[in-house]
């Protein structure tokens, strides 16, 4: 274990290996049955996706402190400031004090940083490494504080908690804002670009763009998802990598817990796949140089998805899907709500192999701390 002290908002010396980046995957509501369902139908019971083919692996218990069964608020911020609070709360502890996120430790030290999901820009996960509020429902609230932030790549949907209710932006819904405010404009006034189209989007010039918002829905992203989760990954590397100090990135695949919660196998399933199509590009970038931390987890487990080989004849039994030999197999759920069982983690680069065994998921948040040089 390192040795850690307290030097303020600096990142102090620590020995071992450092990162010069990290990027960060939370696959919502993805538990080991999910990436099984997605490796059966992607590359067989034989092969290895993207997210497991990484040296070091383990699991995270990921209770809140007020309940065994944990939100996306509680559990991304234990991961995001490596204390455990309360459901529904962000950035905060129990008694509701400010906690420092990784993000903004990285951002502190000249990184330059990065949330992308396909979910709400402003929904709980991406919040949590950036915003500081004590309901996860002030979206407005966590629209404002992502630009305070100065978050470099903000990339997701949500558009209408950026527009006031007179401004339909790109998109058919009205804004949802009541103050009057337009914090997309207020945006591109301190020099970010904006785009809301997949065609701006592919013509995003990364050597010349600093700051990116990519807004690509009023809610939630539609499937099939344009841009797709791997190519809003591989933009915000483009982008951020341009720094010599290097960046902090968060990846959610949102939508997994999502399709979970209405025991939507096939969706799930797909976007299981969609994001392990994205953390082969960043460990594709990560081979370039070891000096970049890749971590793949979840803030938690939904649905009780359960994968066999054989039907079930259970009630509400989802399949049969297919694998690249031509086999089957079929999924079941226990329930549509969060579970308490611990999620995997896999990890490559500087303490990776911290990661190893069972942890809480609050100490993910150590090992990045430490990997960046500690504090």
């Amino acid at each position: 274990m390192l040795a850690f002290g307290c030097s303020g908002d600096g990142i102090s010396s620590a020995p071992g290996p450092r990162a010069k980046n990290i990027i960060l995957f939370i696959g919502d509501g993805m538990g080991a049955e999910h990436r099984k369902a997605a490796r059966w139908a992607a590359v067989g019971e034989t092969g290895k996706l993207a997210m497991d083919d990484m040296p070091a692996s383990g699991l995270l218990q990921t209770h809140s402190a007020d309940n065994v069964i944990t939100d996306s608020a509680a559990a991304s911020t234990a991961i995001a400031t490596g204390v455990k609070t309360n459901n529904g709360v962000i950035g905060l502890d129990t008694n509701l004090g400010y906690l420092p996120t990784i993000l903004e430790k990285a951002k502190k030290q000249g990184k330059r940083t990065g949330l992308v999901t396909t979910t709400q820009i402003v929904h709980a996960t991406p919040a949590a490494f950036a915003a500081h509020v004590a309901d996860r429902n002030l979206v407005r609230e966590i629209a404002d504080q992502l630009l305070i932030a100065g978050v470099d790549i903000l990339l997701g949907g949500g558009e209408d908690e950026f527009l006031p209710a007179s401004d339909n932006g790109c998109f058919p819904e009205a804004g949802k804002r009541d103050d009057g405010r337009n914090i997309i404009n207020e945006a591109i006034a301190i020099g970010y670009a904006y785009v809301c189209d997949p065609g701006s989007f592919g013509l995003v010039e990364t050597s010349s763009t600093l700051q990116l918002i990519g807004l690509f829905g009023d809610e939630g992203m539609t499937r099939p998802y344009s841009p797709s989760l791997a190519e809003m990954t591989q933009k915000a590397i483009d982008v951020l990598s341009q720094s010599s100090n290097g960046f902090f990135l968060m990846v959610e695949g949102g939508q997994i817990d999502w399709a979970s919660h209405i025991n939507d196998a096939k969706n799930a399933i797909s976007d299981t796949i969609g994001l392990d199509e994205a953390v082969e590009i960043a460990k594709q970038f990560a081979s370039k140089a070891n000096d970049t931390l890749v971590i793949v987890t979840s803030d938690h487990e939904t649905g009780g998805m359960v994968v066999s080989l054989s039907p079930s004849g259970l009630p509400g039994e989802d399949g049969p899907f297919s694998t690249p030999d031509g086999s089957r197999f079929y999924v079941n759920w226990s329930t549509t709500e969060h579970t308490t069982v611990d999620v995997p983690v896999t990890s490559q680069g500087p303490l990776s192999g911290r990661l190893n065994g069972v942890n809480d998921n609050a100490f993910v948040y150590e090992v990045m701390v430490s990997s960046f040089g500690g504090v």
